[in-house]
């Protein structure tokens, strides 16, 4: 449990809006997106063990999708801060970093890839485009499988915890609103919101479901959309709703999301 006053006492920083949220558990402060929450525990992890985790993630590489020009983005570090920046790290950029701020840049696609990590229990699996490719006779020219890349080395109770957070998201926290209870897909998820020095900031969110059994894993980013909340939510509910056949655009049973794997 973590006491959220309002403003942290490194830096002076807080939730957007200025929002007080008072006593906190972890699955409370995901669900809620409660900034003061994960500054205390980015401070108490520090700088270098957020990186180890991103890394174990995969997040600061390629996902290796069989595109091109794909960007590998960028987990932040003493290293490049020093390399690039040829300056010391500071704690301040610690809170920035535990929060998915400051120097971290994350592709849509890394974002699903980790979601499915969650989804997966752990496991990562390497995104390709396209199942198979066959020639006008019906041969098989290519043929694409998953691949497993790697599996997260915790506990699975810290990810299972992780996973009721995320759904607590479209239950009672900051998705809700759009969800509501009654929706008819248990569905996971997280809301974001992209700082950008070039205006507006850039909306998120990302999700998976069913929660028992997942097969879809959706990113949604809006940029200059501001509150992920209120701009990448609604997006974000409407691919799930086409995924699961639940908006009429194809019968139910033939919908992607019904469909096991």
């Amino acid at each position: 449990m973590i006491l959220d006053t309002g403003v942290y006492w490194l830096g002076e920083k807080g939730n957007a809006g200025g929002e007080v949220l008072g006593w906190l558990d972890f699955t409370s402060a995901l669900s809620h997106s409660d900034n003061y929450y994960f500054y205390e525990m980015g401070y108490r992890l520090g700088v270098d063990r957020l990186e180890k985790y991103a890394r174990m993630f995969g997040l600061g590489e390629k996902t290796g999708i069989n595109l091109p020009y794909e960007s590998e983005g960028l987990a932040p570090s003493r290293e490049y801060k020093e390399k690039y920046l040829d300056d010391e790290w500071y704690d301040s950029e610690t809170l920035d970093a535990a929060i998915g701020q400051g120097f971290n840049l994350v592709t849509p696609l890394q974002a699903a890839m980790v979601m499915g990590e969650i989804a997966a229990n752990g496991k990562r699996f390497q995104p390709y485009l396209v199942h198979k490719i066959v020639d006008a006779d019906g041969k098989v020219i290519n043929e694409y499988k998953p691949t497993l890349l790697s599996t997260l080395d915790v506990p699975d109770e810290v990810i299972q915890l992780v996973q009721q957070g995320l759904r607590d998201v479209t239950k009672e926290g900051t998705a809700a609103g759009v969800f509501g209870a009654g929706f008819p897909v248990d569905i996971a998820g997280k809301t974001g919101t992209a700082e950008n020095s070039q205006g507006a900031d850039h909306g998120w969110f990302v999700a998976y479901g069913p929660f028992t059994n997942p097969n879809i894993v959706v990113a949604v980013i809006v940029e200059n959309g501001g509150f992920g909340s209120q701009s990448a939510v609604p997006i974000g509910k409407r691919i799930i709703e086409a995924a699961f056949g639940l908006d009429g655009s194809i019968p139910y049973a033939e919908a992607p999301g019904n469909k096991r794997r």
